[in-house]
């Protein structure tokens, strides 16, 4: 969801999430794309500021380099003892991450988060593959570590489906109620500012086609900012929605 925008439903989803992230109870997050999985994440994380946020990468050296970037900017002091870091403000980090191999950055942060756990989440998860999930697999098991995770759904996981297993532990996203639905249409609308647009037909269209996905509500609303789909004070369904499809199906 556009983090502007008010968060609208899904308040029972938002509280289990925080009392997991509180608890330091792992938790898989399931959604299609646009249910607002990462919304709901960051709603929560603004209660919780001590855990890490880390969106997903299929590449393991390029996720490594991630969460590295993030232990830095977060002072993990530990992590960037072993790295060798005496003043964050002159550390060259591009340079420094350029020289590492995945092995090394593997070995740091395993050591750093067994030394120091911190819990953290992993956003939008697909396709992770076995090195991966060996990586994953002894931070999830070091003590004091909770790991957090959003997928579409657990075949996505991929190799990660051997760590998030148990069902008691994951929460799937609903799409949201028709009177939820209009109101986010609404608020869309006038953060848009749209007012000046045939709104009618183009309300009913989007909410039903977009069936209560909140992502799709929003990000045709944006779309219906763009010129190529305007005409006069009516806006062009068809393309529109095209688009707004091709954008989440990738």
């Amino acid at each position: 969801m556009e983090p502007r925008l008010p968060l609208v439903g899904m308040a029972k989803e938002r509280e289990r999430l925080s009392q997991a992230f509180r608890n330091h109870a792992p938790i898989l997050l399931l959604g299609l794309p646009g249910s607002g999985k990462t919304r709901l994440i960051q709603e929560a994380l603004l209660e919780s500021e001590k855990i890490l946020y880390v969106a997903w990468e299929r590449s393991l050296h390029v996720l490594l380099t991630k969460m590295a970037r993030v232990l830095v900017a977060t002072r993990h002091p530990d992590f960037l003892r072993l790295a060798g870091v005496s003043s964050v403000r002159r550390f060259d980090l591009e340079a420094w991450l350029r020289a590492q191999t995945s092995v090394h950055l593997k070995g740091l942060l395993w050591s750093s988060f067994e030394i120091s756990p911190v819990s953290m989440v992993l956003d939008g998860i697909a396709g992770a593959g076995f090195p991966t999930y060996r990586f994953l697999q002894r931070i999830y098991h070091a003590p004091g570590m909770a790991l957090f995770a959003s997928s579409r759904d657990t075949f996505s996981l991929g190799a990660l489906a051997r760590l998030f297993w148990d069902p008691t532990k994951m929460l799937s996203l609903a799409p949201l109620h028709d009177l939820e639905a209009g109101q986010l249409f609404e608020a869309a609308a006038n953060y848009f500012k749209l007012r000046n647009l045939d709104l009618e037909e183009f309300r009913e269209k989007v909410l039903e086609s977009a069936r209560g996905n909140p992502g799709q509500i929003i990000e045709m609303c944006r779309l219906a900012t763009q010129p190529q789909y305007i005409s006069g004070r009516y806006i062009k369904f068809v393309p529109l929605r095209i688009d707004a499809i091709i954008k989440f199906a990738r």
